[in-house]
């Protein structure tokens, strides 16, 4: 079984890693053949979505960004489950989460998920989790995936 991380921090291996670092050892004391990979966004060469709307009007392949973009989608389709992973930021998901959020708006168009399952991480030094968990798991769920496990920390 294989499972994606996806980590939203700027900082990369900050509080969020380490929350989802935690919940990797947890799987593992129940299933030792699962396969965690972790993608951290703000390493990967996944620039900043445009606005230009061709992946929503054309299709995807029209986006002029020419990026990590489609690997990415790769990953998320070839894993039996991913782990969404963000801080809290301003009440909402950080930066680099939400450019991953709008360059994959198309997905929302054309959801290709069904029958995948992701968890939903957000960790906060104050406030706004809640919203953070559940606006993560909306949009996530548009993309077809079941969200099955929400923690906020």
């Amino acid at each position: 079984m294989k499972i994606l991380v996806v980590i939203g921090s700027p900082k990369g291996k900050g509080n969020t890693y380490s929350v989802t670092k935690k919940v990797e050892e947890e799987i593992k004391n129940f299933n030792k053949n699962v396969e965690f990979e972790y993608l951290v966004l703000k390493d990967t060469n996944f620039q900043t979505c445009r606005g230009c709307y061709q992946c929503l009007k054309n299709g995807e392949q029209y986006c002029p960004i020419k990026d990590n973009r489609q690997q990415i989608e790769n990953k998320m389709m070839d894993a039996n489950g991913v782990i969404f992973a963000t801080p809290v930021y301003v009440y909402n998901v950080s930066w680099v989460m939400k450019n991953f959020l709008d360059r994959f708006a198309y997905i929302c168009h054309r959801p290709r998920f069904h029958g995948k399952h992701a968890m939903v991480i957000a960790t906060t030094g104050a406030v706004g989790l809640n919203l953070v968990l559940q606006l993560l798991s909306f949009e996530i769920g548009t993309w077809g995936f079941s969200v099955t496990q929400k923690l906020g920390k």
